[in-house]
């Protein structure tokens, strides 16, 4: 009797175990895994497309809305989010970085990055970059093209700009407020990527977010147009 006792216990138990996995609602990160490594997806361009190498591979596995239990362990050819098929291209000269076809992309390509190799905006030189692109978000992911900058004076001027916002945690990005509007800049510099720096204004002041919110001087009105 006891056995059958035990074993009854081992089967209502899996069962609840089997039960509350399936109702457990997993928020993932967006990445993909890869040859053992995870790759991220970050806030970068492909700064020309030409510069997509080789396809390498492919996603196998889509994580969300498929696995339920969250110590599920990552691999090769798992991604979060991006659909089973989707191939993966080599970007030439950075084994750091993986591109995906994506057409909400502005140069076509969603870019990934290795774990912990991300680059960071504030660390980029301003002698290093050679062209900054605006351009406005007239819906969630859809851009349209605004100028370009190549002076160097105002390529300096704008990113000091953005090095010199005051940190303020009273304003907030809203897609509902209809006095929000929503911005990008694409810094390029010689490397195969472009990074892409969001910022907002709400009617009254300009903002982005750089580890907190921050507040941008008017000033760059001037400098990208915003006031013509």
């Amino acid at each position: 009797m006891k056995k059958y006792l035990i074993i009854a216990c081992i089967l209502f138990l899996t069962g609840c175990n089997q039960l509350i996995h399936s109702n457990v609602i997993i928020d993932w990160v967006d990445f993909l895994q890869f040859d053992g490594n995870e790759y991220i997806g970050s806030q970068l361009e492909i700064s020309d497309p030409d510069l997509i190498g080789e396809k390498i591979g492919e996603i196998k596995h889509t994580l969300d809305g498929n696995i339920k239990n969250p110590n599920y362990t990552s691999k090769d050819g798992d991604a979060a989010y991006l659909p089973a098929g989707t191939d993966l291209y080599e970007i030439k000269d950075d084994s750091n970085l993986i591109a995906v076809k994506d057409k909400d992309s502005i140069n076509g390509y969603k870019i990934y990055a290795k774990k912990d190799n991300r680059n960071n905006f504030s660390s980029i030189n301003n002698d290093d970059v050679a062209k900054i692109q605006i351009f406005d978000e007239v819906s969630y992911n859809q851009f349209i093209f605004r100028k370009a900058i190549t002076e160097k004076t105002d390529i300096s001027h704008l990113i000091d700009i953005f090095h010199s916002g005051i940190p303020d945690s009273t304003v907030a990005f809203d897609y509902s407020d209809p006095k929000m509007s929503s911005f990008i800049i694409l810094v390029y510099t010689s490397a195969p990527i472009a990074e892409k720096i969001p910022f907002f204004f709400d009617g009254e002041k300009y903002f982005w977010y750089n580890h907190e919110s921050e507040v941008l001087s008017n000033e760059i009105e001037d400098i990208l147009g915003i006031s013509e």
